[in-house]
């Protein structure tokens, strides 16, 4: 496959079989370890499961202890 047919990095990467076609939404996009991704593909809604909302980061009680 072409670099030019795969779909660039503000660009939904999800591939829709059915349609032989990368997905290519530019709205919502966010990273995830399968690639970047719409809000209509990311992996939790590909699951059916609600968008697990983003935090601040580690609570404290996960710290590393000096």
């Amino acid at each position: 496959m072409s670099d030019s047919t795969r779909p660039l990095k503000t660009q939904c990467g999800h591939w829709i079989g059915d349609e032989s076609r990368y997905c290519r939404a530019s709205d919502g996009i966010r990273h995830y370890l399968p690639g970047y991704r719409c809000p209509q593909h990311t992996p939790a809604a590909l699951q059916g499961k609600a968008e697990v909302p983003s935090g601040p980061g580690w609570p404290i009680h996960r710290e590393a202890r000096a």
